[in-house]
């Protein structure tokens, strides 16, 4: 049975995963929203809750 052709959606979907983890993703929003919310902005509590569980997970556990 020939194989069918990959549309550009699914090609995507696989590249992402690959090159794009959703833990990198993840930490590099709440790195800008951390900045936001450094120099003074205004961010919703539950997206501060957010912010204070992710920065305490990185002092659990540093990068080696």
């Amino acid at each position: 049975m020939p194989r069918r052709k990959m549309t550009y959606q699914e090609k995507r979907a696989r590249a992402y995963v690959q090159k794009l983890p959703i833990g990198d993703q993840l930490d590099a929003i709440l790195k800008a929203f951390d900045m936001v919310l450094q120099s003074g902005g205004d961010l919703p509590y539950e997206l501060i809750d957010v912010i204070e569980k992710w920065q305490d997970i990185k002092a659990q556990y540093p990068a080696e």
